[in-house]
Order: C-alpha cells, then sequence, then structure tokens
C-alpha cells in the first residue's frame, strides 16, 4: 500500500485531471468523492445547487465509503471552489475522516478569482480533523492554461514528496 493517498471530488474534470497527475507522480492510492445524487454540470442549475450547498455546509450523501485514512502518511485533497468554499462533497469527506497525525496538501480550481478562501476553509477542518496543512496550490482556468497549470503542478508534487 502507498503511503500516500489522493483524495479528489471532480465535476467537470479539472480536479481529476490534477489528482491522477499527483497519484502518477507519487505512486499514491486515489478515491475519488462521489455523490450518490450527482450534481448537474451545465447550466444555471451547476452553479445554484453547487453554491448553495457549499455556502450552507450540506454534506451530500457519499457513494462510498472513505477508505481508512490510518494506513496513510500524507492526505493530498482536492476540490473545485464554488461560491468560494470547497465543492459540498468535500463537507461530507471532512465530516467523517480522521485525519489525526497526517500530513495533509490541498488543491483547488476555480473557474476565475482566487481560491484563497476555499484553501482556507479546508485548512481549518483538516486542523480540526487532527490533521496538517504542509502546502497548498491553487489552479484557475487550469486546462484553458495548461502549460501554466502544469509548471504549478510539478512544483506542487515536489512539495508533496518531500
Amino acid at each position: 500500500m502507498a503511503k500516500t493517498l489522493v483524495v479528489f471530488y471532480s465535476l467537470e474534470g479539472n480536479i481529476a485531471f490534477f489528482a491522477k497527475q499527483i497519484a502518477e507522480k507519487l505512486g499514491a492510492d486515489i478515491f475519488r468523492i462521489e455523490t450518490v445524487k450527482e450534481y448537474p454540470k451545465k447550466g444555471l442549475l451547476k452553479f445554484l445547487h453547487g453554491g448553495k450547498d457549499s455556502v450552507s455546509g450540506f454534506k451530500p450523501e457519499l457513494k462510498s465509503q472513505i477508505p481508512e485514512l490510518s494506513e496513510y502518511e500524507k492526505i493530498v485533497i482536492g476540490t473545485p471552489v464554488w461560491a468560494s468554499k470547497p465543492a459540498a462533497p468535500l463537507n461530507s469527506f471532512f465530516e467523517k475522516a480522521d485525519l489525526s497525525g497526517k500530513k495533509c496538501f490541498t488543491f483547488a480550481s476555480s473557474a476565475g478569482g482566487n481560491a484563497s478562501k476555499c484553501l482556507e476553509l479546508m485548512s481549518g477542518a483538516i486542523d480540526k480533523s487532527g490533521g496538517t496543512v504542509l502546502a497548498s496550490e491553487s489552479f484557475t482556468n487550469p486546462l484553458n492554461k495548461l502549460d501554466e497549470s502544469l509548471l504549478k503542478l510539478e512544483s506542487f508534487k515536489e512539495k508533496i514528496a518531500n
């Protein structure tokens, strides 16, 4: 078993792309957070449901059990930014995850603007669960700025590896 686990939620594929790159580089296990009821992927409903659920702190039901985290030293957690917050499925993850003593790394992807508030909220949830955030990275429109994003990703992967 790997000593690192990459946990992520991805609606449109940006976070999934980065999560897979990180897991591959580090030889890490990977866990995709999926909800029982899927969020809309397009249009106004995507923003209404996703934003409302994130702002309200809603915890959607997850399809799969969270893996046993005690086996891992490092946990890498990725999310899209919804209304300046982590996607609502992360609320469900943080409610159930025991990150005691874990070295954690966070990353977020937004369509525009800064993900700093989202990353701060994730850091707070990780602290509350007993983990410590050692590094974070933010990507803006990552697949539209692929060269720039991949450079940032390489630097982030090095921080995790060390």
